[in-house]
């Protein structure tokens, strides 16, 4: 058994009627505990984040509302989230959950949060399916600690880190890595620091070689001494709101590049999970519960 803490909470899952299926994140904690990957005991519960972090990364207007959890349907439409008390409060504890996972992986190494990873949450508003850009607010959180820290984003959900890409863009000290199908959502895409854009139906040999490519160019070019790394289950071939063509092994290949570049540079990693949209949400587990596992093996060892 390893003794990896993992951060968590059974306030995410959210009886609601919608592509985002909530539950997947209750689902790989449970797997992680079944398959003795992670003790129960080692399971935190993140507190909430202040209204000084949200402002770190979000306006004063989106802040209140929030806070006040009092979206008007615009709010909801653009976010294409049905939202009530419970929806925002977990979406704010998701954000919690993130900052914690990077305080446990400055000190420790790695910071494991089952969940998280709501890239699309721009600093006015909230967008597929994201309220709160949790890494945003932590890597700013991180920053306003230490100025000096140099943080690089690597995102790679199928779809672009729009909001984090629109937050980031002043911080000379954060690098944002973006690599996501090219023609679904966002319909308008952001300029993150580097953006890889990739055609329909591209395959796992392709996309983990111009992964590799991307990385090295990265560390060559920027020299980063903190990692977030968005680790979304939608580039799976079958997911439902994705085009691209990988494997469940090519994603652990995939995570296998990033983790192995983390630890032979030495440096602290924080995971997030973000979308994934399979039909059979079983496969989305599994890629999930791959992702923490190889983690813990590669990074955590």
């Amino acid at each position: 058994m390893l003794k990896m803490r993992l951060i968590y909470s059974p306030l995410y899952t959210i009886d609601l009627s919608h592509k985002f299926k909530t539950e997947k994140f209750e689902k790989t904690c449970e797997l992680l505990i079944e398959k003795k990957v992670i003790k129960r005991d080692k399971i935190i519960e993140p507190e909430m984040p202040t209204e000084e972090d949200l402002l770190l990364a979000h306006s004063t207007k989106w802040v209140k509302k929030l806070l006040d959890m009092k979206l008007t349907p615009a709010d909801q439409l653009t976010a294409e989230l049905p939202v009530n008390k419970d929806i925002i409060f977990a979406h704010l504890l998701h954000c919690g959950g993130t900052m914690m996972a990077c305080d446990i992986a400055l000190k420790e190494g790695l910071g494991l949060h089952c969940g998280g990873g709501a890239h699309h949450a721009h600093r006015d508003y909230g967008a597929g399916f994201c309220l709160v850009n949790d890494i945003a607010i932590a890597a700013k959180k991180a920053l306003k600690k230490n100025s000096d820290k140099k943080i690089l984003v690597i995102d790679l959900d199928v779809h672009q880190g729009d909001g984090t890409a629109e937050i980031m863009s002043a911080e000379k000290n954060v690098f944002t890595f973006s690599m996501h199908s090219k023609d679904i959502y966002p319909p308008k895409k952001e300029k993150s620091s580097l953006d890889i854009e990739l055609e329909s139906k591209t395959n796992g040999s392709v996309y983990n070689s111009k992964l590799k490519e991307a990385l090295k160019n990265i560390f060559d070019s920027f020299s980063p001494n903190l990692i977030f790394y968005n680790a979304g289950a939608d580039v799976y071939k079958e997911d439902t709101l994705g085009d691209l063509s990988l494997s469940i092994e090519d994603i652990e290949d995939r995570d296998k590049i990033v983790f192995e570049k983390a630890k032979s540079s030495g440096l602290p990693l924080v995971l997030t999970l973000s979308g994934g949209y399979c039909a059979d949400i079983n496969k989305t587990v599994k890629i999930h519960f791959n992702t923490i596992k190889k983690a813990i093996e590669i990074v955590g060892r």
